[in-house]
């Protein structure tokens, strides 16, 4: 169908032309997104949490229980493989620390309030993160906490 400009509508492309980028990114394609440099210093070096996802060839978070004070950023296409190894790590007394988009309409989310977990949530976009993040801390609470943070500093308030 053409249009007043002589324009056929109906095929959005011509022969040759490179292929388009798709809407949505790939399943994946955020996986390796770092902590952001602040927050991950502060849960590191002050707080003295390890970061089991840092290299899968010495531990295999994915797979193997996680020490005390064990903190992930999962990957974001398979985040539910790592709560739940995160979950069954707390329910053998460890202190687990992880950092999440903050979705509480997704069954991981349900996992973990139901786990009485400390939701922390950041009131501003941390990182290149299009959607609000929060840190989720498993420590045998005997209820779920909501938090909001405004700014990373305001960890320190909840978890020292």
């Amino acid at each position: 169908m053409e249009n007043s400009h002589g324009v056929n509508r109906s095929k959005a492309f011509h022969k040759g032309d490179p292929p388009v980028k798709p809407k949505f990114p790939v399943r994946g394609v955020h996986d390796n997104n770092p902590t952001p440099k602040t927050l991950y210093n502060l849960i590191i070096d002050q707080l003295k949490f390890i970061d089991v996802c840092l290299d899968k060839t010495k531990f295999n978070a994915a797979v193997k229980l996680w020490p005390n004070r064990a903190y992930c950023n999962p990957p974001f296409s398979n985040k539910k493989l790592f709560i739940l190894r995160a979950v069954a790590s707390n329910a053998r007394g460890n202190e687990i620390l992880l950092y999440l988009p903050f979705d509480p309409t997704t069954s991981w989310f349900r996992t973990l309030y139901q786990q009485n977990a400390l939701i922390m949530i950041f009131m501003k976009r941390m990182g290149h993160a299009k959607f609000p993040h929060a840190l989720y801390h498993l420590k045998n609470y005997s209820e779920t906490k909501i938090m909001l943070l405004q700014d990373e500093h305001d960890v320190l308030k909840f978890l020292r």
